[in-house]
């Protein structure tokens, strides 16, 4: 694995001009002195009138930037609007009597999921409306107790655990600079940068979905081809013409820029800086409270629905105990496949895997919403770094409601009906597909004990590792 990130992570090299390398350097400056200060177009602190004074500037996490706390810090506040109480209350008893909600796991998860995407839409909210670009830390399924408070996960669909996401909302008529530096000590095993069109706050109206991406890509880069200086800075130009090697492409128009660090080692690999500068004149006009507590109200509905309702056209809508195809990512930076369980007492799903030529293959369950379950909790995803392999180099999984012994355990939460989500990344250009699924079937749990070749692991052991799991998914964003 060690191998597959020092490929991975070479990529060409150039020399970002001196602006870049100074940016990024009276970036860190920047937050350590006003993090705890009011920030330019922030709206919580406009309310408050500053931050919490007990947070300690010099050991805030590098992730903590004064933008991600004014936004997270709002979006709590916004959790208390009664009307905003009021559509949940709804959503749980419309969703409560579809065939879904309908289903015993499906019923219990109700409150968590409907938490899980008003947060997303608050923030997508949040990010929509600023008066200037910033890449904000979003997406993660599992609650985050940081920087004096706990913000509950922030879900869509099928997130991946081992993914730092970060988003920002730009004008597709102007022209931006994003500027980056990887540390070479801790580098990520994938970085990707995109520009989708629209926002996440209007999901796209879709009738079916072969594979996991909606299909509003306009343009991508991946570390495969993104040019990178020796220091590892890198800049990337975003609308109008091309300005150096690194460009997204955009048209008039609202677009979200994302952004991925993908982690096989979340104790030693961390999200690369970024920052995001305007270079035309126009600045937008920052949304007050009162405007965003608007917007949340009037697409709050229409996006619970639309992501309760993506299990059933994901890859065409799978069947329980079936796998998909694997299929191309969108832009081309890996391939994916899903997989549907439904486990009847004393049964268990086995996969087979092959890594192929990916730098990056993971492999995670979620509920039957297509929401995961916490992961400092439960074993619930796994990547190639974290499985252990079988003789030949490939990697079996089985997923199970309860600890069957093998080290490849998937922890499904308790839950017997879900979803699981399998990636191949950081592939080269031209890579196949083929044989990445090699194996997939329904056992019986009392069967394990005859299969000689799986991996296994003792009951201290498995205690171990999870503390080391939770401990690292804790120090991702640190």
């Amino acid at each position: 694995m060690r191998q597959l990130y020092a490929r991975q992570a070479g990529g060409k090299s150039s020399r970002p001009d001196e602006s870049v390398r100074e940016s990024l350097f009276n970036f860190s400056n920047m937050q350590r002195r006003t993090a705890l200060s009011l920030i330019s177009g922030s709206i919580f602190s406009a309310i408050t009138g500053s931050f919490d004074s007990g947070l300690a500037a010099e050991s805030l996490p590098f992730l903590a930037t004064p933008e991600q706390i004014d936004a997270e810090k709002t979006l709590l506040h916004l959790l208390k609007d009664p009307e905003v109480r009021r559509i949940q209350a709804k959503l749980k008893t419309d969703l409560a009597a579809t065939p879904r909600g309908r289903m015993e796991d499906a019923a219990a998860r109700l409150d968590e999921v409907i938490a899980q995407w008003t947060n997303s839409l608050i923030f997508g909210e949040i990010i929509r409306y600023r008066s200037r670009p910033a890449a904000l830390w979003g997406t993660d399924d599992t609650p985050r107790s940081w920087l004096g408070h706990t913000l509950g996960g922030l879900g869509m669909s099928g997130d991946n655990p081992d993914a730092v996401y970060r988003m920002a909302t730009i004008d597709g008529g102007g022209r931006y600079e994003i500027l980056g530096r990887f540390d070479p000590s801790t580098r990520a095993v994938q970085f990707v940068a995109e520009a989708d069109r629209g926002d996440v706050t209007l999901p796209p109206k879709l009738d079916n979905s072969k594979h996991s991406d909606i299909g509003t890509l306009a343009s991508m880069i991946t570390d495969r081809d993104l040019v990178v200086a020796s220091d590892g800075t890198f800049r990337i130009t975003v609308g109008g013409s091309a300005d150096g090697p690194n460009h997204l492409a955009t048209e008039p128009g609202v677009y979200c820029l994302g952004f991925r660090d993908i982690l096989s080692d979340w104790n030693n690999q961390r999200a690369c800086r970024l920052i995001i500068r305007r270079l035309d004149s126009a600045v937008a006009k920052p949304a007050d409270l009162a405007e965003l507590r608007r917007h949340v109200h009037e697409d709050l509905e229409a996006f619970v629905r639309f992501w309760a309702r993506f299990p059933d056209i994901w890859f065409f809508g799978l069947k329980p105990n079936t796998i998909s195809d694997t299929a191309a990512r969108e832009g081309g930076f890996g391939f994916n496949a899903g997989c549907r369980f439904q486990l009847a007492p004393g049964t268990a799903v086995l996969v087979t895997t092959w890594h192929g030529d990916a730098a990056y293959t993971g492999f995670q369950l979620t509920d039957p919403w297509m929401i995961a379950p916490d992961a400092r909790k439960h074993q619930c995803s796994l990547n190639s770094f974290q499985s252990v392999p079988n003789a030949d180099g490939s990697f079996t999984y089985v997923i199970a409601a309860s600890d069957p012994g093998v080290a490849n355990w998937l922890d499904t939460a308790g839950f017997h009906d879900g979803f699981g989500v399998l990636r191949w990344q950081g592939v080269p250009r031209g890579a196949s597909k083929e044989g990445l699924i090699r194996e997939f079937r329904v056992i019986e749990i009392s069967d394990l004990a005859n299969m000689s070749n799986l991996a296994r692991i003792t009951p201290e052991k498995r205690q171990a590792q999870l503390a080391s799991r939770a401990d690292g998914y804790i120090g991702r964003g640190r």
